[in-house]
């Protein structure tokens, strides 16, 4: 406020009070006797008669009080008028902050020393579900839960503690869930310096920290993705060397044997190293599987019988403490692939699982029709829409931590005893899979069970091979 508007506020009120006005009337009395000498003098001067110059006093004087009377009412109405003026530029200007505050979207509250609501925009009721009339002269405790409640006097008492504004993150639980608000607090002061409240400025960033942690995620996986490309290029490159130089020992070691058929040691070793070599191109093979570079014989298959020749092959092999449950889709799901190759994924999956149940438990397939969309491919970072047959190999057992889940896929990973596992099997699996363009992840609840996802492009519009069979033998 300027100096000439306080100015104006000082005499508007002065002007009102009885003294102040007494002491304008003394003012005007001494003015009239002032013109009544002077008139005086003047009459002297020019020697005027006592009657008339009495009778010329009388008029001076009444014509002196009538013109202060005047001149002092036309103060008055001035000062009004500048007191309206005034009082319409500071309403007006309150309007405008009022309407700032309102259009403000973050939340924007004043609160008094004692934590108590003197003013709210429309922010804070939207937010708190509560008009500005209940929250007025309200406390948090009035409307939050009682630690929260505290939690947030605290941070109120900061500022005024502190005599600065203050920085907080305040976390509320509302009908759409847990909502994260970055707060500034300021210190409200009154004429006189002295603190008489605080004002806070809210703005919600649960949707910003949403993000960040949905690009975090996202970002993860991409790296992820990425390492497993580099591992997949590495381990092609090293099992395409390694090969070449098992082929060779592989062959002098044949050789040998051919040209020492009559010594029986020496046979015996060379037996020993064909075996090694043998083993070694086992681990080769999966290598090649794991970096995609095996050659795969594709055709249209149809995926719920690849999953009950499977099953028949399976139950053999695993424990009759595990129960092997299928749900196949009434549908066909054709999908163009490498029958043993699938097989041999489904075989992976499911002696894992049942090494992940010692005591027993169960062992479910099933099969689905489902479409990838781009919100599936944004949300879990993989993937390319189209329509896809879905396979699920869920079991109960122990379950797998999520940093293990990290690195499940890596070749040479394993979570067995050492000497149960070469750590290839989930390897060649995740190599499988991405030569059939498809994808594969895996979500477990420890101690409860885990769960893989294979997602296979779906051949529409072509008859899997044992299908069009039968309609020829027909």
């Amino acid at each position: 406020m300027t100096h000439a508007n306080m100015s104006a506020r000082f005499f508007v009120k002065a002007a009102d009070r009885l003294a102040f006005r007494m002491v304008l009337y003394l003012i005007l009395v001494l003015l009239a006797g002032s013109f009544a000498v002077a008139a005086e003098l003047f009459l002297k001067r020019y020697h005027f008669a006592l009657t008339e110059r009495a009778l010329a006093d009388g008029v001076v004087v009444v014509l002196a009080v009538i013109a202060g009377l005047c001149l002092f009412e036309l103060f008055l109405y001035g000062s009004r008028r500048w007191k309206s003026r005034v009082e319409a530029e500071a309403r007006k200007a309150d309007n405008m902050l009022a309407a700032v505050a309102q259009s403000i979207p973050d939340l924007v509250y004043i609160k008094d020393v004692e934590g108590r609501h003197l003013m709210v925009n429309k922010a804070v009721e939207e937010f708190s579900g509560h008009t500005a009339q209940q929250l007025l002269g309200t406390r948090m405790a009035d409307w939050v839960p009682p630690d929260l409640a505290a939690q947030c006097m605290k941070s109120d008492r900061e500022p005024i503690i502190a005599g600065k504004p203050c920085r907080a993150e305040e976390r509320f639980e509302g009908a759409g869930g847990l909502r994260v608000l970055d707060t500034i607090k300021t210190p409200l002061r009154d004429d006189r310096g002295e603190i008489i409240g605080i004002v806070g400025v809210s703005r919600d960033i649960t949707e910003k920290l949403k993000a960040e942690e949905e690009r975090h995620r996202l970002q993860v996986q991409l790296l992820r993705a990425q390492k497993m490309e580099a591992l997949g290029h590495l381990a092609g490159e090293i099992a395409h060397d390694f090969n070449n130089i098992l082929t060779a020992i592989a062959g002098y070691a044949g050789i040998v044997k051919k040209m020492r058929a009559n010594d029986d040691f020496l046979v015996n070793q060379t037996d020993q190293i064909l075996a090694a070599s043998q083993r070694a191109k086992t681990l080769v093979k999966g290598l090649f599987a794991f970096s995609s570079k095996q050659k795969i014989d594709t055709k249209p298959l149809d995926l719920n019988d690849i999953i009950s020749e499977t099953r028949r092959l399976l139950m053999p092999m695993i424990s009759e403490r595990i129960a092997v449950k299928m749900y196949c889709c009434n549908d066909p799901l054709t999908v163009r692939a490498d029958q043993f190759q699938l097989e041999r994924v489904l075989m992976n999956l499911a002696t894992n699982a049942a090494d992940a149940m010692p005591d027993g438990g169960e062992l479910v397939f099933s099969t689905d029709s489902v479409e990838m969309k781009d919100d599936f491919v944004q949300k879990h970072g993989y993937g390319v829409p189209g329509i896809y047959a879905l396979l699920a190999v869920s079991d109960t057992g122990r379950g797998i931590s999520e940093e293990h889940i990290r690195k499940i896929f890596e070749p040479f990973f394993t979570t067995k005893e050492e000497g149960q596992g070469t750590g290839l099997g989930l390897a060649i699996v995740y190599g499988i899979i991405k030569q059939h363009d498809g994808f594969i992840n895996v979500s477990s609840d420890p101690g409860r069970g885990t769960t893989f996802h294979v997602y296979l492009p779906l051949a529409k519009g072509i008859q899997p091979d044992s299908q069009r069979q039968t309609e020829k033998n027909a």
